[in-house]
């Protein structure tokens, strides 16, 4: 009896051993295909900055771009940046046709601009997945003054966007609701992204429309009774729109929400709360950042980030009403 008990321990934990090998056997083998997918992105990644790696060294990519700009016809980089059998390649060509000539960088961007084929891009070290044509739109749009891309071929490229079927996948939505104008003939057309993306709310207040009106109103007043950290896009989205159109009729709805991120510390909206509360540039929106800070050099332990964040806000939007409290309330 004592041996058969003896038999069936062993047997348990040969067969536990052999589980335990197997099931790290195949934890490994995830390991090793994960790490051969990320080292696979990283190979056809297209670098969206000239400093790369943990040393930030220059990218061959950027240093091909310069050789391309230089030495190839503006017709052969048209023809690379649209052909070429290798994405990446045909990134690399768009920049060097950017540098070169970025009046028809824009018109292949327009041309191009339904093409939604899935690029690994590269930021310094971050790697993450875009699409070619919102990768070339960047591209213009985030340096348009280095690359002398004119204020009307811009406008070109905002409007071709906004009308593209597949405006709603571009990460650039977002940029493109800051950038354009209320022109009559955008009207329509933003009212039906609307539906589906409440980012276009910055675009649609420019318009001063009672009905946009009473739509901040109600998202400021659904926001200001739940809790922060269900909004945290929305609550961004509506600053924004706020600091467009900054209506009295926001002003009692923007405090309690202000007021709701200042006592509660929500690092991650304090930034927005500055920028909105200063949009409206009056001394009652003078006095609650006062009184913020006041309260915030208290408590250590925030003061630091509040005033951090006031700074910043105040360096992207100097108003000489808000100068007095950087004095006030330096960071450092």
């Amino acid at each position: 009896f004592r041996m058969k008990n003896w038999m069936i321990a062993l047997i348990s934990m040969l067969l536990i051993s052999g589980a335990t090998a197997i099931l790290q056997s195949c934890e490994d083998k995830k390991i090793n295909d994960s790490s051969s997918v990320i080292r696979k992105k990283i190979e056809v990644t297209f670098d969206t900055s000239r400093w790369i790696g943990v040393d930030g060294k220059i990218s061959p990519q950027w240093k091909k771009s310069d050789s391309l700009s230089t030495h190839a016809s503006t017709s052969d980089l048209i023809e690379l940046a649209s052909k070429h059998e290798d994405k990446i390649e045909r990134l690399i060509a768009f920049r060097a046709l950017l540098m070169k000539n970025p009046h028809e960088a824009v018109k292949l961007a327009i041309a191009e601009i339904e093409d939604t084929t899935i690029v690994y891009t590269r930021d310094g070290c971050c790697v993450a997945d875009d699409r070619m044509s919102n990768i070339r739109i960047k591209l213009i749009q985030s340096d348009r003054e280095d690359y002398k891309v004119t204020k009307e071929d811009s406008a070109r490229l905002d409007s071709a966007v906004l009308f593209s079927d597949n405006v709603l996948k571009f990460y650039y939505l977002y940029d493109l609701c800051h950038e354009l104008p209320a022109r009559p003939g955008y009207e329509r057309r933003l009212r039906q992204l609307y539906k589906y993306n409440i980012e276009v709310l910055i675009a649609l207040a420019r318009y001063h429309r009672e009905e946009d009106k009473q739509e901040i109103i109600r998202l400021l007043s659904e926001i200001g009774n739940k809790d922060l950290h269900f909004y945290n896009d929305t609550i961004r989205t509506l600053f924004d729109a706020v600091a467009v159109w900054p209506s009295p009729s926001f002003k009692q709805q923007v405090r309690h929400v202000c007021q709701k991120i200042f006592e509660e510390n929500a690092q991650v909206h304090i930034r927005n709360a500055f920028d909105v509360l200063m949009a409206y540039n009056d001394r009652w929106s003078y006095d609650f950042i006062d009184k913020t800070l006041s309260k915030a050099k208290l408590k250590e332990k925030c003061y630091f980030d509040f005033c951090w964040d006031f700074q910043k806000a105040y360096e992207d939007n100097p108003r000489p009403l808000f100068k007095p409290l950087i004095k006030k309330y330096p960071y450092n």
